[in-house]
């Protein structure tokens, strides 16, 4: 449970989400006078910043709350709260809840008439919102009644929620002069152009691919996931689920560009008929997350290639690490270890961890896990050229650099080796090339043998659900000039292939000469639960 506002703080949000007092002339229908939309009204701009992106640009006075201007509306203890709430939820239900609140506080005016929001648009995010404010113990706004200030659809109500991703829609882009559908455009994509690319490439794909989001990042953005399958949006029944991951830290957006590339990719060589893809998508679901941090990219995007700083955009707009928010489950196995009390089930997330700041978007990751059960997985981050495993926090905590290995150490250092042994880079022998200094260990290294620390993805991901995640630096540049993004794509593009076909290889026995060596393989062979995942939403 998250710890409750401030006592004054608390008591205005109280006054602000309990049912307003009436005048002794209630209505009949048991509302405030004046709740009711107006036939005609006069319609004025729309000048409330907190509702500069709604979906419409006029509003009409007095409001379903009885404000008469924008003053009153500015002063009102409901606006107070609407400008709050993205706050007191962690970035929880953003923006919805601030749109549908602007619904109410400044209605929409079109025609000379005020229009009301739909009743069933409210009701859903009321549904899917209740657990945050649970979980702050308090109750649902007031004046997002949805029986009082929302109407039906044969009303001619509306959906505030409409332009919720407004410019993100797919719009055909032209290619350059002469060049094939096939063409890959090796540039910076901004968010919306990240969007449009993801989902474009799934309606060119629409039987192999679909796009979804696994919720929004703390400014808003959908955490927009491609995926690839022969029955996207259902798990099968021993088809292994593999998912990539970029721009964790904002500043580090090589991998953010390379999932991007490798979805067109992925695509395009399926319609040209490529044995090698056709048969991966086949046999493998594959879920790209291009950006888990969109609102640190935008951030270090500001600044550009050449001026970006090394810290820059790297947390979220929370100014959280996203790669140290998750739970600490390292700690407790050490301890379970030691005490042989270690059982075969996962790792459950101790309550206190909910004590602390956790961010919308690690949220969003450990909910897509509960939801697939994932068996690899690859972090793509920024800053140096080597592939690290788990464990990355050290089995004695005071050593900042200590081999610390999991039970699964053979399994670990094949994956690794599957991206490191065809990356060029990685295996030129040159020291004074980037990550040199990793030559020797051939550029793959135990997490808390770099550098020890806590909360990280891939020891999560490996102690509490069974996935196995690598993380891969993709260069010492974390923001690397436009011109050489080509190059990047050519060193990569081979690895993530051959990485995502592991599961198939380990399955075969052609990861190895003499065939799996190891019984902790097995898990990359068959999904680990019985448990089917639901079709996701696109």
């Amino acid at each position: 449970m998250r710890t409750p506002p401030p006592p004054l703080l608390f008591a205005m949000l109280v006054l602000a989400a309990a049912r307003p007092w009436c005048e002794p002339n209630t209505d009949a229908a048991g509302g405030c006078p004046g709740t009711a939309a107006a036939d005609s009204a006069t319609c004025v701009d729309l000048q409330l910043q907190t509702c500069s992106d709604a979906s419409y640009n006029q509003t009409t006075f007095p409001t379903l709350l009885e404000h008469r201007s924008r003053a009153a509306v500015e002063s009102s203890s409901e606006y107070i709260l609407l400008s709050v709430l993205h706050h007191l939820l962690e970035g929880q239900c953003n923006p919805d809840l601030r749109l549908l609140g602007c619904a109410v506080l400044v209605p929409r005016c079109e025609g000379g008439r005020a229009r009301r929001p739909c009743r069933h648009v409210c009701e859903a995010l009321r549904d899917a919102c209740q657990p945050a404010f649970d979980a702050i113990d308090m109750a649902w706004p007031y004046f997002l009644d949805c029986g009082r200030y929302f109407v039906g659809q044969e009303e001619g109500c509306y959906n505030p929620l409409e332009k919720l991703r407004g410019g993100l829609d797919v719009v055909e882009e032209a290619l350059p002069s002469g060049h094939p559908p096939t063409f890959l455009r090796f540039a910076h994509h901004s968010y919306a152009q990240m969007v449009r690319v993801l989902k474009q490439t799934a309606a060119r794909c629409t039987h192999v691919a679909k796009t979804y989001s696994i919720g929004r990042s703390f400014d808003g953005r959908d955490l927009l996931v491609i995926e690839f399958s022969s029955l996207p949006g259902q798990h099968e029944l021993m088809e292994p689920e593999v998912k990539l991951i970029g721009n964790i830290h904002g500043n580090e957006v090589a991998g953010r560009e390379m999932l991007i590339y490798l979805a067109q990719y992925l695509c395009s060589e399926y319609l040209l008929g490529s044995a090698r893809i056709q048969r991966l998508l086949n046999t493998t679901r594959i879920h790209l997350l291009p950006s888990m941090n969109p609102d640190g990219y935008e951030v270090a995007a500001a600044e550009g290639a050449g001026y970006n700083g090394w810290t820059s955009g790297r947390q979220n707009a929370q100014n959280l690490d996203l790669n140290r928010n998750f739970p600490d489950l390292t700690s407790e196995y050490y301890r379970l270890a030691s005490a042989r009390s270690m059982g075969s089930g996962r790792i459950a997330i101790p309550q206190h961890y909910w004590w602390g700041k956790v961010a919308p978007e690690t949220k969003a990751i450990m909910k897509w896990m509960r939801t697939i059960p994932f068996v690899l997985s690859a972090s793509l981050h920024g800053g140096d050229l080597v592939v690290s495993y788990p464990f990355d926090f050290s089995k004695h905590p005071q050593e900042e650099k200590m081999f610390s290995p999991t039970p699964d150490e053979k399994m670990f250092k094949l994956l690794a080796k599957a991206y490191a042994d065809v990356h060029p880079m990685m295996m030129d022998k040159s020291e004074n090339r980037c990550g040199g200094n990793f030559l020797k260990k051939g550029s793959v290294i135990n997490g808390a043998d770099w550098y020890s620390f806590t909360g990280g993805m891939s020891d999560f991901n490996y102690l509490h659900s069974n996935c196995f995640e690598i993380t891969v630096e993709l260069g010492c540049a974390k923001f690397p000039a436009e011109e050489a993004l080509y190059t990047i794509w050519q060193h990569n593009k081979e690895p993530l292939l051959n990485f995502v076909e592991m599961p198939q290889m380990v399955t075969t026995g052609d990861c190895c000469p003499q065939g799996p060596t190891s019984s902790s393989l097995k898990p990359l062979a068959t999904p680990r639960s019985s448990r089917k995942s639901p079709s996701l939403p696109g």
